[in-house]
């Protein structure tokens, strides 16, 4: 990584080295191990001269590798200034010699920006582009030689295919002086720049002299060169062919492989994410057997569920890492903050939020020692990653495509800003594995329709990638390369990963500052007043960001506003791992265990031997239709208050079972025990138009969703996976219960039928803590309107592996292998007599809760019972 500053001019003057020395002094934090300025031609004739400066980041070469570089061909002298890495420099080194083109000893250092100079003196422009891989940017000078003195012909300023390394560029008020540079605070003041712009990703701009009428002139033309795009291929894989699985793997290997440099020192930041722990996990595991160096940025309130917690568990896994933790705490990011506004050159909420724990943990890192950094950005590109692809519709492929297409190619704009900035503010160097375009084009190669993450699909975020990796061995551990709570962990924005309360302080700070904004105006305005009284070209930062903006605001995103650049993504996922209510039960493993035995009759060696798996699930599942009755009972003959957790425990841990806010929440619990777990959540679901009134269970198991209720009325005997859409359909009692999921594209919602006619609905992407359901939960224990929770008599168990019903709805007996085998209750004691059956008689107590439940209902609702029988009659006759 260095900066580079060139200014160029149809009539020189000694001002130009001046404005370039000046302009090197702004991005001297980019290469920080020396400087240099040449004037072009280098016999300083009258006319037009280009001034090439400067800053190095030694990582590759030896002393002598300083730039400008200078390469002769006959009469031709060939100039380069580049900021970036030719990562196989050496193979084209060979190959130029080997075919001729030039000798060895005609190179003068060992290093890679001397390779790309030849390629681009001995080969052309578009050969070098189509033979190159790395990341760079650079300005190429060609002068031609007479009698007279060097002449200029062209001057090439070209950016890699995804814009890695910035470049910019602008011209006077007249159009006779250009400048380029890294960063746009470099531009010079005094030259009269009126307008900034990127050269753009996959293309070169080409300046060309001519001398007509004894005057100079140039003519600029933009050419693009690229990688090609995103196409919509046909329809999903059932499953995709084991050799594109193994391209995505090798590429990725490779990328990382070419990506570690030779003898600087370096490290990984691992966020505890798919992206960074795969790399990590592949360097050391497989490439780099020395001590490999990772580093996080972690917070004093850390979550079970933040990166720090999975970067340990990646990084604990294999010897040869050595694992670093930064804190960073609301005083740091209040120190940082006025330079990362500076060094980003945006006032971008979100690229500002994910740039402060970055530029913090860089600022660490370079105090190390260290001078590359292999990190994660670009997978979410290529794949889909980001939330904002869930809103297309399964038959939207072409406009998800697009949407694709624009991402990726205009990821220079916000990602790998931010990276480039906080990074090499600290003379630090970012590699991006996931930008290699040989890994791109493997990924592209694949079925659009394989990227699609609609949740009527079923599969979380990059599902490609993960099933890439699965049951992919490490050669160290000869385990799986990633435990499954990392390989299937779900999507989190940087700033959210390290923890969001640095966030809500500097919110209430900015609130303080301007008391009159909302807490995200704050924020922003916040950072716009650091943004004005910072020194630099102010209006060319904005006039170049205006231009960023546009490139990456034209989202095609048809049903919604997830994705608006600026918003602050709501939380969607709540493991009931990290649940503080449900924490409160204290269920271990072994308790999870003994449940299995003592209420669900698991015999030892089933109980301790328990492996996650969609078998076991579904046996348990069954098990708990079976054994733990659904009831309103306890709601009748308790305190009209929500249970306490010592209450749900005792009464799940005796099988007494519960409501749905009860039993669903404790299953939860106890299938996060047994190893289904972090990927445990509960959904909040309506029914008859009535939200927030029944309490679900959504796994994600292996990147793939499933439903799961066992606290209803109705036997859902099994695991029903999201991604079945309107094909699945599912039997249980004998046949004569017939039930399915589908997507409502109208509501947004999955919807559970019972034949044909919706039950249940909830939205199949967004998940709730425990604390949501409490007003619901209150009001089924005080409100006789809100259902028939405090107006009637339920109970229900489906006995004989769920394939028998034996269940009370107020006068009505349900006692056989179908639904329709029901009959009315003579008296009340027949409704006892049900409860004495098994498996309701082997439930301690639970025959005398029913007898509580009938006075209490005969005390405040006279006449239940009888109303009950009338209604039943009416439906007979």
């Amino acid at each position: 990584m260095c900066g580079i500053a060139v200014h160029v001019a149809l009539e020189s003057s000694e001002q130009d080295r001046k404005n370039v020395e000046e302009s090197l002094t702004q991005v001297h934090h980019r290469g920080p191990d020396g400087s240099n300025v040449l004037v072009v031609p280098e016999d300083v004739l009258a006319g037009a001269s280009v001034v090439l400066g400067h800053t190095r980041l030694a990582i590759v070469g030896n002393d002598n590798a300083t730039q400008p570089l200078k390469w002769t061909v006959g009469n031709l002298h060939f100039y380069l200034v580049h900021n970036g890495e030719i990562y196989e420099y050496k193979c084209l080194r060979e190959k130029l010699i080997s075919e001729g083109d030039c000798k060895r000893d005609d190179f003068k250092t060992n290093g890679d920006s001397e390779v790309l100079l030849a390629c681009l003196a001995l080969r052309g422009i578009h050969w070098t582009l189509d033979n190159i891989r790395g990341m760079f940017a650079f300005v190429f000078v060609e002068c031609h030689v007479t009698e007279e003195g060097q002449r200029l012909n062209k001057i090439v300023a070209c950016r890699d295919p995804f814009g890695i390394k910035p470049l910019c560029y602008g011209f006077n008020g007249t159009r006779e002086k250009l400048f380029l540079c890294s960063e746009a605070q470099a531009m010079p003041r005094d030259i009269g720049i009126g307008d900034l712009q990127d050269v753009l990703p996959s293309s070169f701009i080409e300046v060309s002299f001519q001398l007509g009428n004894s005057k100079r002139s140039w003519s600029i033309c933009e050419h693009k060169y690229g990688v090609g795009a995103v196409k919509s291929l046909g329809t999903p894989n059932s499953s995709l062919p084991e050799e594109q699985l193994s391209a995505i793997r090798s590429k990725l290997l490779n990328a990382i492989s070419i990506r570690i440099p030779e003898k600087a020192r370096f490290a990984v930041l691992l966020s505890g994410g798919l992206d960074s722990s795969l790399i990590c996990r592949l360097a050391a595991d497989f490439i780099h057997p020395e001590p490999l160096y990772t580093f996080t940025i972690s917070t004093s309130n850390d979550r079970l569920d933040s990166d720090s917690h999975y970067a340990r568990l990646v990084a604990e896994a294999t010897p040869n890492i050595i694992h670093k933790e930064v804190e960073f705490s609301f005083q740091d990011c209040l120190q940082d903050i006025v330079h990362v506004v500076q060094c980003i050159e945006t006032n971008d909420l979100t690229m500002i939020r994910a740039g402060i724990p970055l530029y913090h943990l860089s600022k660490h890192i370079s105090a190390q020692g260290f001078k590359v950094v292999l990190c994660g950005e670009g997978a979410d590109e290529a794949l889909a990653g980001y939330r904002l692809f869930e809103e297309y519709l399964v038959n939207e492929s072409d406009s998800f495509s697009q949407e694709l297409n624009r991402r990726l190619f205009n990821i220079d704009t916000s990602e790998l800003q931010r990276v480039d900035r906080c990074t090499s503010a600290h003379g630090l160097e970012a590699r991006v594995p996931f930008m290699d375009v040989a890994y791109v084009n493997a990924v592209m190669g694949i079925s659009v329709e394989e990227k699609m993450t609609h949740p009527a699909l079923g599969r979380i975020q990059k599902y490609l990638l993960r099933t890439a990796f699965e049951q992919y061995q490490s050669k160290v551990t000869g385990k799986q390369l990633l435990p499954d709570s990392v390989l299937y962990r779900e999507k989190e924005q940087f700033a959210d990963g390290v923890g969001r309360s640095w966030l809500t302080d500097l919110q209430e700070y900015a609130q303080n500052l301007f008391p009159d904004l909302t807490s995200v105006d704050a924020e922003r305005a916040l950072y716009n007043s650091y943004l004005n009284r910072q020194p630099g070209q102010l209006e060319l930062k904005r006039l170049i960001q205006c231009r960023k903006d546009r490139r990456r605001s034209t989202q095609l995103v048809p049903h919604g506003t997830i994705g608006k650049s600026g918003c602050s993504q709501p939380t969607r996922w709540y493991p009931v791992q990290n649940d503080p209510d449900l924490k409160e039960l204290h269920i271990s493993k072994d308790d999870a265990i003994y449940f299995l035995k003592r209420v669900l009759g698991w015999s030892h060696e089933d109980a301790h031997g328990f492996s996650p798996s969609l078998e076991s699930l579904n046996r348990v599942i069954v098990s708990m239709l079976e054994r733990v009755p659904f009831h309103n009972l306890t709601l009748l003959t308790r305190e009209r208050r929500p249970p306490t957790m010592a209450e749900i425990r005792e009464d799940m841990m005796s099988g007494i079972g519960g409501p749905c806010s009860v039993v669903n929440s404790f299953f939860a619990v106890v299938l996060d025990r047994l190893g289904f777990g972090p990927h445990v959540y509960l959904l909040s679901c309506e029914i008859n138009h009535r939200s927030d009134c029944h309490v679900a269970i959504l796994l994600q198991f292996k990147g793939l969703r499933y439903f799961v209720d066992v606290a209803n009325a109705k036997p859902y005997t099994q695991a029903v996976y999201l991604g079945l859409g309107g094909s699945s359909q599912f039997t249980g009692l004998d046949g004569s219960f017939c039930w399915g999921l589908t997507y409502n594209e109208e509501s947004s919602l999955m919807e559970v039928h019972h034949s044909k006619e919706k039950a249940i609905s909830f939205h199949p992407a967004s998940t709730v803590p425990y604390k949501s359901f409490r007003a619901m939960i209150t009001r089924s224990r005080s409100d006789t309107s809100f259902g028939p929770f405090l107006t009637g008599l339920r109970f229900v168990v489906f006995p004989e592996n769920a394939s028998r019903i034996l269940a009370v709805r107020d006068a009505c007996i349900y006692d056989g292998s179908s639904t329709q085998l029901k009959y009315s209750a003579a008296s009340k004691q027949e409704i006892l007599s049900i409860a004495r059956r098994p498996p309701f008689s082997l439930i301690q107590g639970f025959e005398e809760l029913v007898d509580a439940a009938t006075a209490i209902l005969d005390r405040e609702n006279p006449g239940w019972f009888e109303r009950s029988q009338e209604n039943l009659r009416e439906r007979v006759r």
